[in-house]
């Protein structure tokens, strides 16, 4: 669920870093675990805010953010309860997307400037699909992250679910509509 390879974790960084002089936009981690992945990307300059739903690893993460000038924000919140469907106030680890981004300081740009955010998370393989299916319907309705302006996701996902997003046509046994939907609304690239 979380990296724990030192080596591992800088192939990552820099398959995140942004090449060139400028501001690095705002990186949200998901379940970062014990946050080797996370110091390796403070280590490189990058702002990080960590999204951790097990409290097991929130006081060495937000040991961290107490030692850093800023550099990093620690909130207990599972990505995957992001705007939940249901009404009233939210019980955590559920978070709500403006009041995340709120904290992390990220304003709404148009869809035409560049991310304001890139979000770095390994997906559960438990319900893969379906969380798949929720980032898309979000997408296409322009609604919880993607109120923000385009966002760019950078996701470990199974082997199995990268051959349905990536399939072609003919390929009977993954072309299939998330296929479709995915490949107009996402560019997919293969970072590593």
């Amino acid at each position: 669920r979380f990296i724990a390879c030192p080596r591992l974790a800088r192939t990552v960084q820099q398959c995140l870093q942004r090449p060139g002089p400028g501001p690095q936009p705002a990186l949200l981690e998901f379940a970062p675990g014990p946050g080797i992945l996370t110091q390796t990307l403070l280590d490189a300059g990058i702002r990080v805010v960590a999204l951790e739903s097990n409290l097991a690893y929130l006081p060495k993460l937000q040991s961290l953010e107490k030692s850093l000038d800023g550099q990093l924000k620690v909130i207990y919140g599972d990505f995957f309860r992001l705007d939940p469907l249901v009404t009233g106030t939210l019980k955590p680890p559920a978070v709500c997307s403006e009041k995340l981004f709120e904290t992390m300081g990220v304003a709404a740009v148009p869809w035409r400037a560049d991310v304001p955010l890139r979000i770095f998370g390994i997906m559960p393989h438990t319900l893969e699909r379906n969380r798949l299916w929720r980032l898309l319907f979000g997408l296409y309705e322009c609604n919880s992250l993607y109120k923000y302006g385009r966002v760019e996701l950078n996701l470990f996902i199974s082997e199995r679910e990268y051959m349905v997003l990536t399939a072609k046509p003919g390929q009977t046994w993954a072309y299939q509509a998330l296929t479709v939907l995915t490949q107009i609304g996402c560019e997919i690239e293969l970072l590593h």
